[in-house]
């Protein structure tokens, strides 16, 4: 019975280790890299604009470059190349702008706050300094 047990025990040690080993290699050869999806996209971007520029779907584009392996990478990686490639492609303006650093004062601001009036009920305001007139 003890022979058992400690055979078990090998047994399991060497299937973890399998096991390990083989999910390492299927991350490593199944993913790719940030770079490789960005060129494949790239590569297919025409083609991706004529079809969408035809009326399909972009979930229809993207199943039909997988099948094709044509492209590897997730629906949502996709969806963002769409975005930042084509949809909201970066203008060559951006492009050539001088990084700013983050401790450098912008001149204007890039966004200014929307002041939004309140409209409906009023509401109470306090004052710490009252009049003697709205006391009496």
């Amino acid at each position: 019975m003890a022979d058992e047990s400690k055979a078990g025990g090998e047994v399991t040690k060497s299937f973890r280790e399998e096991l390990a080993a083989w999910v390492a290699q299927r991350d490593q050869a199944a993913r790719p890299k940030r770079q490789e999806a960005l060129a494949a996209f790239l590569a297919v971007r025409a083609d991706v604009i004529e079809a969408t520029a035809a009326g399909y779907a972009l979930k229809t584009i993207w199943e039909h470059l997988r099948e094709a392996g044509r492209v590897s990478f997730r629906y949502e990686t996709f969806l963002k190349h769409v975005r930042r490639h084509i949809t909201n492609p970066p203008t060559e303006q951006s492009k050539l702008a001088p990084v700013k650093r983050s401790n450098e004062r912008p001149n204007k601001p890039i966004h200014e706050p929307r002041k939004i009036e309140p409209v409906g009920i009023p509401s109470f305001h306090y004052n710490p300094r009252m009049e003697d007139k709205d006391l009496i």
